[in-house]
């Protein structure tokens, strides 16, 4: 094997044995230490007349498995859900409009009162974002924090015209 940078420098026949120790011996409910996973590829490597690899070496073969399946298959389904990701993977989203996403977040400034200059409170903007173009579709800035009237009228926003609003400005 010639090896070179980010390729593997171990026989093929090495990396079977690797890979076929690490289903066997290593992903198994009896959590094999790494010295004692070394030991067993070794011996194995040796059986052949192989040259056995370094113990770095099947720590990064190692570190390179997915971890939602290696805890999965050492630890169990319950070890796991914690690294398991709540709704999958999304939907994929091929058209405008097909999916709006609305958010709010409060806005780095402090609004005050017009004639005594005392602080009323930190606005919040809530907006609505088409994802496939990423467009902003609509938005409205209220004191008062998140809520479905801030959503409500976030969406009054997006089907109303803009014109007016722009001239507003």
């Amino acid at each position: 094997s010639g090896g070179g940078k980010g390729k593997g420098r171990l026989p093929e026949s090495v990396e079977r044995i690797i890979r076929e120790l690490l289903q066997k011996r290593f992903l198994t409910k009896q959590k094999r230490s790494l010295a004692a996973f070394h030991r067993e590829v070794a011996q194995a490597c040796k059986a052949q007349k192989l040259r056995v690899p370094a113990r770095n070496t099947l720590a990064l073969r190692i570190a390179g498995l997915d971890p939602l399946k290696a805890t999965r298959r050492r630890e169990g389904q319950d070890a796991s859900r914690s690294l398991q990701g709540v709704g999958g993977e999304p939907p994929a989203v091929t058209a405008p409009l097909e999916q709006v996403q609305i958010d709010h977040t409060v806005i780095d400034l402090i609004v005050v009162d017009e004639r005594d200059r005392q602080p009323i409170g930190r606005p919040y903007l809530t907006i609505a974002i088409d994802v496939f173009t990423r467009c902003v579709l609509g938005m409205v800035v209220t004191l008062e924090a998140p809520s479905s009237v801030s959503v409500g009228l976030c969406l009054v926003h997006v089907a109303c015209d803009k014109r007016p609003w722009l001239e507003g400005l």
